[in-house]
């Protein structure tokens, strides 16, 4: 039996570093709000998920969070920028001999559980699957190899990003399965077109900041 594990990468709650183009619009208070329902989202997703599962944190490990300890490994970020952050996920859990392997982040209300288990079950097929973000990067990927600096090497950030790795990926010659397109939430009309409700304590507050 394969050994799968899921890695998870979030940000800490640092005022200021979380959601910076959600909060350009609806201030630093509120995008920090967002992006805890998202977390929560997303722990709720992955936790009844019965395989291996990691938490990357930004920063620094947060001990009380929606991640419960007992049903996630808690590790730090490593490397200089997200592609490099990336990349050394995979390394260190091929390292621990996984041989299925699937990075998520933090910021996708529709994830599901089976979503990322169709991924794993797509590996069996294909070298690489990936969850595109309907703002041209992606929200998952995963591997049955440490394909060397697949990840690291590039910008983020821009609407190229899935098109240049996929590029990466047919000029390797690899096989990959793409999963269904989802949203990412990075700014204010992502919140509209996720058709999400979030609650805040003062609600008159958010709805005076998204508008209509």
């Amino acid at each position: 039996m394969s050994k799968e594990v899921l890695s998870i990468f979030v940000k800490n709650l640092i005022p200021g570093t979380v959601k910076t183009r959600l909060a350009k619009d609806l201030g630093i208070d509120v995008a920090i709000e967002i992006y805890k329902e998202l977390v929560g989202i997303t722990a709720e997703a992955t936790d009844t998920l019965k395989i291996d599962k990691c938490v990357y944190y930004s920063e620094y490990i947060e001990s009380n969070d929606q991640f419960d300890s007992a049903k996630y490994q808690k590790h730090i970020q490593e490397g200089k920028d997200l592609g490099q952050r990336m990349q050394n996920c995979f390394y260190d859990a091929f390292e621990l001999d996984f041989d299925k392997i699937i990075l998520i982040g933090s910021d996708t209300p529709d994830i599901t559980d089976q979503i990322i288990s169709q991924g794993f079950s797509e590996l069996d097929k294909h070298d690489i699957i990936i969850g595109p973000a309907q703002d041209g990067g992606f929200y998952l990927i995963g591997m049955k190899e440490p394909h060397e600096n697949l990840l690291n090497k590039r910008t983020y950030g821009h609407k190229e990003v899935l098109n240049e790795l996929l590029d990466e990926i047919d000029n390797r010659n690899l096989s990959v399965f793409k999963l269904p397109t989802l949203i990412d939430i990075d700014v204010k009309d992502d919140l509209k077109k996720a058709g999400i409700e979030i609650v805040f304590e003062d609600k008159d507050d958010f709805e005076e900041n998204i508008g209509d």
